[in-house]
């Protein structure tokens, strides 16, 4: 399902460079709570994907990656907004996971970020792109 993220992520990337507009991801880390996905069927790590889903504009594309990470794409959206969005999702699976699986999660659900055209210290894309095609082809 990650290699439709990236060619995703790919395209998005190259329509920012050519019109010169905004383009962030964000990679939510639920590694954490890697027991108690296994602990359950897939449902329980579906329902967290749909949750963003509802939570995100229809322009943004969200995809499971391995790991047990969530990747969303956020075109047309500079670093600062997708940084505040990144919290915000954080903040909605924390509260889904307590009051749907009546799981509680008392730590912040860890995110990374890449933006173009300004990095500021985050990945670039083009690294977070080589990255994931370096590590499907594994």
């Amino acid at each position: 399902m990650h290699n439709k993220f990236v060619n995703q992520v790919d395209m998005e990337l190259k329509r920012a460079e050519r019109y010169s507009v905004f383009v962030s991801i964000v990679i939510l880390d639920l590694s954490f709570l890697e027991t108690y996905f296994e602990g359950h069927d897939s449902k329980a790590a579906k329902a967290v994907i749909d949750k963003v889903r509802e939570s995100i504009r229809i322009m943004d594309y969200v995809s499971p990656l391995e790991d047990n990470k969530i990747g969303v794409l956020f075109p047309e959206t500079p670093r600062q907004g997708a940084e505040i969005v990144g919290r915000r999702i954080s903040e909605i699976i924390k509260d889904h996971l307590s009051k749907k699986e009546k799981l509680s999660v008392n730590r912040i659900i860890p995110f990374q970020m890449a933006s173009y055209p300004d990095a500021a210290g985050t990945i670039t894309i083009s690294d977070f792109l080589k990255n994931y095609s370096t590590n499907s082809q594994n």
